[in-house]
């Protein structure tokens, strides 16, 4: 739909604040109340980008390769960062809870939801195979996201480097999460080991 290709344009050069309904009506040369046909208000609007949002995020964890968890645990990092630089004003909507509070749109809860059941899923087996710590896969999960969440709203608001200026500054910690357990060649040794 082309007031959400416009809307979302606006989100990624001014942020949310920006968004208006009168205002896209008007640039798109047609009356507010033909919008409000299809978007009751602008929290509909937003709460649409931010679906979008989530599942291109969705997509590109999904496009990660699962056949070396521990790898592939660190890309999901790496793969959940860049999307943050790549979609600053996106990644804020999404994420910032202030213009849509969980609970108000649930499509939108739901689209989160899909997203976050990736990296749950890839935890779940790096613990499965002893790559990760013998914690609840709900608590890994927390403490993984939790480190992902804040490496990309620390970067995109300026706090860290961004990866183009400090390339090894997302992997290594990352990593961090995963020191203490269980290696790659631990892993292939003990496979090699096995009947």
């Amino acid at each position: 739909m082309q007031v959400q290709h416009l809307a979302l344009d606006t989100l990624r050069a001014q942020g949310d604040a920006a968004i208006s309904l009168r205002a896209l009506a008007k640039q798109l040369g047609v009356s507010a109340p033909a919008l409000y046909r299809h978007f009751s208000d602008r929290d509909t609007l937003l709460a649409e980008l931010a679906i979008g949002g989530f599942e291109a995020l969705r997509n590109r964890l999904r496009a990660v390769d699962q056949q070396i968890p521990r790898k592939a645990l660190i890309e999901i990092g790496l793969v959940y960062v860049k999307f943050a630089q790549e979609e600053p004003n996106l990644y804020r909507l999404m994420f910032g809870g202030r213009v849509l509070p969980m609970g108000a749109h649930p499509r939108l809860d739901a689209a989160g939801k899909s997203a976050f059941q990736v990296l749950e899923n890839t935890v779940a087996h790096a613990r499965q195979l002893g790559y990760l710590k013998p914690s609840p896969v709900s608590l890994i999960t927390a403490a993984a996201w939790s480190l992902v969440h804040g490496l990309s709203q620390l970067t995109i608001d300026g706090h860290l480097p961004g990866a183009n200026a400090q390339p090894m500054l997302t992997e290594g910690v990352l990593s961090l999460l995963l020191d203490g357990s269980r290696s790659d060649e631990q892993q292939q040794s003990q496979q090699d080991l096995t009947p």
